[in-house]
């Protein structure tokens, strides 16, 4: 189903509100800069939780996207990539966090595709997908996340990684195959998306 004509009205405004506000962000505004964080925050430590699986590691991990952005800010000039370069600072900087240190032990993710009605067997899954993320290289998280979770077209994600879309596509098929594995005998609650 198309957009329909106020959708499209109202993403164009959305976009020249963007650009306003990166252009005030650009020439030092602090308040142009915070309406930028407060675009993106949801969307920067969605990903870094699902990256670190651990808040206290995902909240360090957005504060350095967020002091690099300021720092980077006005270098950057691809407009319609700002989305994009924004991942990448943030892919960026976990792979930088598990370089500095040991990870914590994870916290729950949101598990929205698997939603077992016994708390027991609720459990059981959500460690069981926590190990399983855990098992995956970072890599292969990366690339599961990115496109599954987040939505992001294959290209975006080669390019955040740094890699060709073909090999995003083979660590997104090699996550899904070690992640079925980890609910091989839980069929009835497995991700049939995977």
């Amino acid at each position: 189903m198309g957009e329909t004509r106020f959708e499209s009205a109202l993403a164009d405004c959305l976009d020249e509100g963007l650009e306003t506000t990166l252009a005030e962000a650009r020439k030092g505004s602090r308040e142009a800069f915070d309406a930028l964080i407060r675009r993106f925050e949801k969307k920067v430590m969605k990903t870094a939780l699902y990256l670190t699986g651990n808040l206290a590691d995902a909240e360090d991990a957005a504060q350095e996207v967020y002091i690099k952005i300021f720092r980077f800010l006005p270098a950057q000039r691809e407009e319609g990539k700002l989305e994009r370069w924004i991942y990448r600072i943030t892919v960026n900087a976990v792979r930088d966090l598990r370089r500095r240190r040991v990870l914590r032990l994870p916290i729950e993710l949101f598990v929205a595709a698997v939603r077992p009605r016994d708390p027991v067997v609720q459990g059981e899954v959500r460690g069981r997908l926590l190990g399983a993320l855990g098992r995956l290289s970072f890599r292969e998280r990366t690339a599961f996340i990115l496109t599954q979770l987040e939505e992001l077209e294959t290209s975006e994600v080669a390019e955040i990684l740094g890699c060709s879309p073909v090999t995003v596509r083979g660590h997104v098929h090699s996550a899904r195959a070690k992640l079925r594995r980890s609910f091989r005998d839980l069929k009835e609650y497995a991700w049939t998306v995977l």
